[in-house]
């Protein structure tokens, strides 16, 4: 008898096959992450030193915050800078967030900033900023409908600004839902049960089952023990990495 194939038996097409979900998912995951890493560097580099920084002054962020747009068939739609009110010397609120036109230009995003505006755009309420602002991590907010730049399904992956111990505000990238599918199917197809990629808060990103529709709410599971223990009532949840994605099957 093989007692080394016995104590250490090959994995099952079930655990190949969730494994390579995990793996697509978290090399996607970490290459956009990265880009916003790159642009929290930037970020911070021109608050560093205490200066006193207007809008004028994030203009020289220009080509840091384009970056994710231009990158031949990269998944950002939308990247960009929000920062935390009252920082900026000459507009208390404000969101320097670039979108990539059809044409494949960035064009800067305008929303109304003003508090007493009619539209005004109060976006510290919003999961991609306040979670980051709360825990630190890096957050994944979605998938949900981006009504303020393209009507698409969207998910926004977001970072904390800081210099010392202040809270800047948050740099990220918005991502289509349908390219970022497109990547996790193949692998996902090839797992031989109902098997759906979730967010912590059970958004459905992409399934291989017809019952599980992108950005839809996944109810009939306790979601918040599924992400506690891995496993609820013979569902198991396969964490893609340090970041709020999951396969839940």
């Amino acid at each position: 008898m093989d007692r080394t194939r016995a104590a250490h038996p090959t994995a099952t097409p079930l655990g190949s096959a969730t494994a390579a979900v995990v793996s697509v998912v978290r090399r996607t995951v970490d290459e956009v992450f990265e880009g916003v890493a790159g642009l929290r560097r930037d970020v911070e580099s021109a608050f560093a030193g205490g200066t006193t920084v207007g809008r004028d002054d994030l203009a020289e962020l220009y080509p840091t915050l384009t970056a994710p747009l231009r990158m031949p068939g990269g998944l950002a739609k939308g990247a960009g800078f929000v920062a935390a009110p009252q920082l900026l010397a000459d507009a208390p609120w404000w969101l320097e967030w670039w979108v990539r036109e059809p044409s494949g230009e960035p064009s800067r995003l305008v929303v109304d900033v003003d508090p007493d505006g009619e539209d005004f755009y109060d976006y510290t309420t919003l999961p991609w900023y306040r979670d980051p602002q709360r825990t630190g991590e890096p957050t994944v907010t979605g998938p949900y409908v981006d009504y303020l730049c393209t009507d698409d399904y969207t998910l926004t992956f977001t970072a904390a600004v800081r210099n010392g111990d202040a809270f800047l505000g948050v740099v990220g990238s918005d991502v289509d839902v349908g390219l970022f599918e497109a990547i996790a199917l193949p692998s996902l197809r090839a797992v031989p049960c109902p098997a759906t990629l979730i967010n912590a808060h059970g958004r459905v990103i992409a399934s291989n089952s017809p019952h599980r529709r992108g950005g839809s709410l996944v109810r009939d599971v306790d979601v918040d023990a599924l992400w506690e223990h891995g496993t609820v009532a013979g569902t198991r949840l396969a964490r893609c990495g340090n970041f709020p994605i999951g396969l839940m099957y």
